[in-house]
């Protein structure tokens, strides 16, 4: 064999080679001839492979299963936005069956350690008032009654909220986002509603110190 290609010479063998290449991937060929935009010093450009980009059912099917078992929250779906936002910004896919379930976990995962992260540091009195206030979703509580909660804590725990003020009380739950002051009235924010959920699905106690 060595002898026969010595024989034939480079240019010979690398004309039967290219002939063989060709007839055993034609249609691939004719399919990259038909995509082809442009050829210039950069190289070629193609249009997008759709045989690339059509999902096979069976993986979007599996897909679906998995963003489903996590849920479709109003939480959830801003963490993905911002997920995907930064995706974007730094030019990276954000396609795919295989990336919406991984953005969707990483998002779960997010706002699970930002529960987390609450439990262990609000005060059960707080727990209470984010429950009061969610009974009252869409309508909010007057400052008068936000107020007289904090008072009554106040007297309950003396010695710890001696020189507490109603500011430095609800600090904690502005900064996490769990309630907002809007025309006049403190509302509970999607998180503080989603945060009371997963403390009943989870079984966390409500009985923090304070």
């Amino acid at each position: 064999m060595p002898e026969t290609i010595a024989a034939l010479g480079w240019p010979h063998f690398a004309f039967a080679f290219g002939l063989v290449f060709v007839l055993v991937f034609r249609e691939q060929l004719g399919a990259l001839l038909g995509r082809i935009t442009s050829i210039d010093k950069t190289g070629i450009k193609t249009l997008p492979n759709p045989e690339i980009q059509r999902e096979d059912p069976k993986k979007i099917e599996a897909a679906q299963e998995l963003l489903l078992a996590i849920g479709n929250t109003v939480v959830l779906q801003e963490v993905e936005g911002r997920i995907r936002g930064e995706l974007t910004t730094r030019q990276l896919v954000v396609e795919g069956e295989t990336t919406k379930v991984l953005i969707k976990y990483l998002a779960a995962a997010q706002v699970g350690l930002e529960f987390e992260q609450i439990q262990n540091l609000i005060f059960g009195s707080q727990i209470y008032l984010l429950k009061k206030l969610n009974e009252v979703t869409g309508q909010g509580q007057l400052p008068a009654l936000v107020e007289a909660h904090f008072t009554h804590v106040q007297s309950m725990f003396a010695t710890s909220f001696a020189d507490w003020s109603l500011e430095k009380y609800l600090y904690f739950l502005f900064g996490r986002n769990l309630i907002v002051l809007q025309d006049g009235r403190y509302h509970i924010t999607n998180l503080g509603k989603e945060y009371l959920v997963w403390m009943a699905r989870t079984g966390r106690a409500e009985s923090n110190a304070l």
